[in-house]
């Protein structure tokens, strides 16, 4: 939720006569318009817009402020707070405000068929937008009829974006970068607001070619479920943009000057979908006279940061599990898609493996819901409540913008496996249930190198399901792979991997052990060689040796018994040392639950 700090003028019955009187006054046809009719024309319908939103505003029901005293966050201006479930709570429009803004729309009609200026079409497709006519603000910016055809083609992109037609949304917008001139394609292609200043100035200290490279890949990995075709968060960015532009020189809702802290706080947190008015009795009592109301913009209460981490837009592949869906406090940006505006993290676990000279990359997933205090059950489970189909699929998205590969299911609960070449990706695995508009995905990077001649190398650790039977071989472990990496204290479950490299009856010794804690990978490494004293390791040691004959992959499982371990974040460890050879090690984040 967002309010400027400032004062909104008090409505006046005198302002609704001046807007009525002003949709009756006669335009001058497009054959007869001079220079100063046309100057005329573009003046009264600036009028007629403020005048519309003032009107707007007045008819905003008024409540007493119940904001927090402090903002969470302060753009310039603009006082934001993060709100809850609540901020869906926002008041209905009046008719009357309804009927004012039709009255608008065939006053800004009448206007352009005048004089084809680009201010008035950007008013007229905004405000048929906002009344829902879709069509007719699609066929009008289609038309355009002004030497800026880039401003058409954004316009359209903006309709079909909220009309949620996101493929030709982005086509669209694409049509619009590629005729706009550059400063604006400029402003357009680089993360103002939505980046912290250092990593825009790091973004646009780059050749031009790598910069754009850079962009394509930010909102790629940004989009917030693959499934879906488009890029809704994509276009939703442009779509802002869009709004930004239109109320540059007009007026809008919350009735102050539109300044660089307006259009942050849009570019960042998005379209309000509601607007309330409010005063503080307080206030008034001590300004005297002072008008105290204020107008108060609303966001969705299932907004989320998706964008992809900027820390990590040089190296995407080594971005960590779920680290940008991101809370409102967390967020510098906002977005909630409308197909599934509940999107949670999905319980999962992914693995890699080689084949030849290729990838198989394994993931299991389960679709969650909570269930009381530190309790989750499966979503399309007995006490899950989640009905009807889902869709499901494991993606692979290249680092260097290749295409993406991906494996798809109509289960809700599975195991996907996939192949690719080895290289430097982030994976994403989504589960959707589209009649309840939720969703759930798990994303990471993952990095895999072709395995060098004479190099001993390991798959990841793969955790089974307590009661599954101990498997000799990959395609036996598949059915049994557990989705996630909670276990309950106490409990024996198997453990598979695969070992690449190994010479025939070449000794190995093996140690599966715990350490605490989920710290970074070299520190975790560090712990389980000794390098660092860890708070408490619990191993297992073991020798065997190579197979009989030379073969690529060596399967091998064992189930363990999970240690008496208090509840919290663990890491099992794997460790394979070879004569002659350095220690091979991998690694698996768990969750121990009491």
């Amino acid at each position: 939720m967002s309010g400027p700090q400032s004062r909104s003028a008090p409505a006046t019955f005198a302002g609704v006569l001046v807007l009525l009187s002003l949709f009756l006054a006669p335009r001058p046809s497009s054959a007869q318009a001079s220079p100063q009719d046309s100057a005329r024309v573009l003046e009264a319908a600036r009028e007629l817009q403020e005048d519309f939103e003032r009107f707007r505003e007045s008819r905003i029901p008024v409540e007493v402020d119940r904001t927090p005293a402090a903002c969470d966050e302060r753009i310039g201006r603009i006082c934001i707070w993060f709100g809850g479930e609540d901020e869906a709570d926002v008041p209905a429009e009046f008719r009357e405000v309804g009927q004012a803004r039709v009255e608008l729309i065939r006053s800004l009609t009448d206007a352009y068929d005048g004089v084809r200026d680009r201010w008035i079409l950007g008013q007229l497709v905004h405000y048929l937008v906002e009344n829902r006519n879709m069509d007719e603000a699609e066929r009008v910016a289609s038309a355009c009829g002004i030497p800026e055809t880039w401003w058409c083609d954004a316009l359209r992109g903006y309709t079909l974006h909220v009309w949620t037609r996101y493929v030709d949304a982005e086509a669209a917008f694409r049509d619009a970068l590629a005729s706009m001139p550059e400063p604006t394609h400029r402003a357009w292609t680089t993360p103002r607001y939505v980046f912290s200043s250092d990593a825009r100035e790091g973004f646009e200290d780059v050749p031009e070619a790598e910069r754009m490279a850079r962009w394509e890949l930010l909102w790629r990995l940004s989009d917030p479920l693959f499934l879906f075709e488009g890029n809704d968060r994509l276009t939703d960015h442009y779509a802002r943009l869009v709004v930004a532009e239109n109320r540059r020189q007009a007026a809008h809702p919350q009735n102050i000057d539109w300044d660089d802290d307006m259009e942050e706080s849009l570019v960042r947190y998005g379209m309000n979908t509601g607007y309330s008015r409010t005063h503080n009795p307080a206030q008034s009592f001590s300004r005297g006279i002072q008008d105290t109301r204020r107008v108060v913009g609303h966001h969705h209460p299932k907004s989320r940061g998706y964008l992809f981490p900027e820390a990590f837009l040089e190296s995407p592949a080594e971005v960590p599990p779920e680290s940008w869906i991101t809370a409102p406090r967390e967020a510098r940006t906002w977005y909630a898609p409308l197909y599934a505006p509940d999107i949670r993290g999905l319980e999962t676990q992914v693995a890699r493996f080689r084949r030849d000279d290729r990838m198989l990359v394994v993931g299991a997933y389960r679709p969650t819901v909570p269930a009381g205090e530190d309790r989750v059950v499966s979503a399309w489970g007995p006490d899950g409540g989640v009905q009807g189909q889902a869709g499901a699929a494991l993606f692979l998205v290249p680092e260097d913008g290749g295409p993406w590969t991906w494996v798809q299911s109509q289960d809700p609960e599975g195991v996907l496996v996939m192949e690719a070449e080895p290289g430097r990706y982030v994976s994403s695995l989504e589960v959707v249930a589209p009649e309840d508009r939720r969703a759930w995905r798990a994303r990471q990077g993952i990095v895999q190198r072709p395995l060098a001649p004479g190099l001993v190398a390991v798959s990841d650790l793969v955790m089974l399901r307590q009661d599954a039977p101990l498997p000799e071989s990959f395609e036996e472990m598949i059915p049994h792979v557990r989705p996630g990496i909670r276990v309950q204290r106490g409990e024996r479950f198997p453990v598979a991997w695969e070992v690449y490299g190994l010479g025939v009856r070449e000794p190995v010794r093996v140690t599966l052990g715990f350490s605490r804690g989920r710290p970074g990978f070299l520190e975790r490494v560090g712990d389980f060689l000794g390098i660092i004293e860890p708070e408490r390791n619990v191993d297992i040691t073991f020798d065997e040796t190579g197979p009989e004959e030379l073969v690529q992959a060596v399967f091998r499982s064992i189930e363990v018994q999970l240690p008496d371990l208090d509840p919290g974040e663990y890491t099992l460890h794997l460790r394979l040392e070879l004569p002659g050879r350095d220690a091979v090690v991998t690694s698996r984040p768990i969750i121990v639950e009491g």
